[in-house]
């Protein structure tokens, strides 16, 4: 029993730390969020207490800089050897999301957590007629290296995400039929955070043509997308 639960929460620190989640050099783990997901970042917390990790308590700051004028929620958990591990293997020196070993040990909350932290969904419409979505993740990260992460969602989850170019970095995005797996996939955890609903909310009752046919803008690398 004790060695699931390190092997489940240190699962839960690699999705996190794909996210939204930091591993300072001294070891520590640090997540933050703007005050609105707060409701989000407290259900993150509980997901770790239970599984044996303390933290000093969720805090509440004003922001500086990028988002002035917003308070912060954040939480900074004690330090591991695990944290201090993901810090020597993701930050060479800046943080890469490309490690497939590191990939492989997701299981759906773990996307979910991944992509509560750094994904969204946009509508496709024509006026005020929604005739389908993207999912987006935002990596930012090399073409390469966004390449291995649609390679893992490919073996591992059957997913088709491709590559989208903005301003020399690279995030994976899919279309309608791809998004719907996903959606799938990560719904029963996001469901469990209202404040994070919008994520998976879609209406499909207008759109003209089936999910069986491919729609070019669908499909392949999109460049630039404004």
């Amino acid at each position: 029993m004790k060695s699931k639960i390190i092997k489940e929460s240190r699962n839960l620190l690699i999705a996190m730390i794909l996210g939204d989640g930091c591993a300072t050099k001294k070891g520590q783990f640090m997540m933050t969020h703007g005050e609105c997901q707060l409701e989000y970042l407290t259900w993150k917390v509980k997901l770790l207490q239970d599984n044996g990790i303390r933290h000093g308590g969720i805090k509440i700051a004003a922001n500086h800089g990028f988002g002035e004028g917003k308070n912060k929620a954040y939480v900074i958990l004690n330090v591991l050897p695990f944290t201090k591990l993901l810090r020597r293997i993701m930050y060479k020196p800046k943080k890469s999301l490309a490690n497939r070993k590191l990939l492989n040990r997701l299981d759906a909350l773990g996307l979910a957590i991944w992509y509560m932290d750094d994904g969204g969904i946009s509508f496709r419409k024509t006026g005020d007629r929604i005739h389908g979505f993207y999912i987006k993740i935002s990596t930012y990260c090399s073409k390469e290296e966004c390449q291995v992460l649609i390679d893992y969602f490919k073996e591992v989850w059957d997913i088709n995400f491709y590559t989208h170019k903005h301003n020399n970095m690279y995030s994976l995005m899919c279309g309608t039929k791809e998004g719907i797996k996903f959606i799938d996939i990560v719904k029963p955890y996001v469901e469990e955070v209202s404040s994070m609903l919008y994520k998976i909310s879609y209406d499909l009752s207008q759109r003209c043509h089936s999910l069986g046919t491919p729609n070019l803008e669908e499909t392949g690398s999109t460049e630039e997308i404004q």
